[in-house]
């Protein structure tokens, strides 16, 4: 009896060691490194993991803009910086030193992190009012880390976890509370100086402006026009035709 209940508990160490090994053998081998946007753990309804962004200038004033890629890796914090292979996909259109530029001097997790934020200036081109720019990025293997972990599935939709792209344009588009009563018909040229005159950002007429800020615009911008037509300063309109504010600010 002795006997069996040794073989049993034998037998039961070595499953315990097995189980351990295979347990361990899990975290063998390089840290992983992927794009955070693409592998976080969404903190509310509707942030959703995405290996991709539309960056459009359409609705902006400002003529460039810094935007944030942050990079993230398993496993445990190191006490030294660990470099990590950040590279531009040859399918990427948008060029560098015109359409954009990289701030970070080099690509490091700092000692004791576990994330680095790489900035990207994104510059407004005229030929992006008719074309969307691609800047693709992709993460490669070096000494430090490697990008084993290469996709996840979110609602039978594949998303990268190694690539990330960006998609940058100027194509302009007519605002979501743009009233043509008010506003009359919508060119970029008339958003642009309405903007301009007002001291508003174009985004403000995309969601947030109430009826009573429209009308006022609306008059106080044909006030503008007309002052401008008396002084022999008429504004026309790309097409040659004048520019007019709606038929309800007339």
């Amino acid at each position: 009896m002795n006997k069996l209940i040794l073989n049993i508990l034998g037998l039961a160490a070595l499953g315990i060691l097995f189980g351990c090994e295979k347990e361990l053998n899990k975290y063998e081998g390089k840290p992983t490194v992927y794009f955070y946007d693409a592998g976080k753990i969404p903190a509310f309804n509707g942030d959703n993991p995405k290996d991709s962004t539309i960056m459009s200038f359409s609705l902006a004033k400002a003529q460039d803009s810094i935007v944030n890629m942050v990079i993230s890796v398993t496993g445990a914090k190191s006490d030294v910086d660990r470099p990590y292979k950040l590279v531009i996909n040859p399918k990427s259109d948008a060029v560098a030193g015109s359409h954009y530029e990289i701030l970070n001097s080099n690509f490091v997790i700092k000692k004791n992190r576990l994330a680095d934020t790489v900035k990207i200036k994104f510059f407004r081109r005229t030929e992006m009012q008719s074309k969307t720019y691609l800047l693709n990025f992709d993460l490669e293997e070096n000494e430090n880390f490697s990008p084993e972990m290469k996709y996840r599935t979110i609602s039978n939709r594949q998303v990268s976890l190694v690539s990330y792209r960006w998609f940058v344009n100027d194509i302009i588009k007519k605002p979501g509370r743009w009233l043509d009563g008010y506003f009359g018909t919508f060119t970029r040229k008339k958003l642009l100086l309405m903007a301009e005159v007002l001291g508003i950002e174009p985004a403000y007429l995309d969601a947030s402006v109430s009826i009573a800020e429209s009308t006022a615009y609306g008059k106080f911008m044909q006030r503008y026009l007309n002052e401008q037509k008396a002084a022999g300063k008429t504004v026309y309109e790309d097409d040659g035709s004048e520019m007019m504010m709606g038929v309800s600010v007339q």
